[in-house]
């Protein structure tokens, strides 16, 4: 099973600066939704190219340059909330996880995505207090767990919190 995190409100959209792009279908054509309008979806590539992207704004702003892991997709602003498990679990922290803390386990909350940022952050200055790495399996998990917190701030501030996919 697999686990993408995804703002729960992208904020691309709720600024009104993402740029929309027509869904095509395996023969190039425009897809139409039940309702006969055409379906579109945001074009991440486009709203980055015109600097639109508060997502790629705030990453440039934080000096986050390494420790992305992006969704399944690929889309820059998603998680691999399957990774930030295996990064909790590395830290040992058992009470917090990316999944989601609603009835169905699919939004987690701003609150919840707080609060499972500051633990990890607790969690890995005190695996840190006496050396400047902390590698498990040979790789220094460091910079991804800084970008597991970033991200997990920065969606709870930008966008309610995020969705769970999996």
């Amino acid at each position: 099973m697999g686990l993408d995190n995804i703002p729960k409100n992208y904020p691309c959209k709720s600024k009104g600066t993402a740029v929309m792009v027509r869904r095509l279908d395996k023969e190039g054509q425009p897809i139409r939704g039940q309702d006969g309008e055409f379906v579109e979806s945001i074009s991440c590539e486009e709203t980055a190219n015109r600097n639109a992207c508060p997502y790629q704004t705030a990453v440039k702003a934080s000096g986050m340059t390494e420790g992305a892991v992006y969704g399944m997709f690929g889309t820059p602003c998603w998680y691999r909330g399957k990774w930030g498990n295996y990064l909790i679990d590395a830290l040992g922290i058992s009470e917090y996880d990316f999944y989601g803390d609603n009835e169905e386990g699919t939004e987690k909350s701003p609150e919840s995505c707080r609060a499972t940022a500051n633990q990890m952050e607790w969690f890995l200055n005190e695996k840190i207090q006496d050396s400047p790495e902390f590698i498990v399996n040979g790789e220094d998990l460091i910079p991804q767990i800084r970008y597991a917190i970033w991200w997990l701030r920065w969606t709870a501030d930008e966008a309610d919190g995020s969705t769970c996919w999996y």
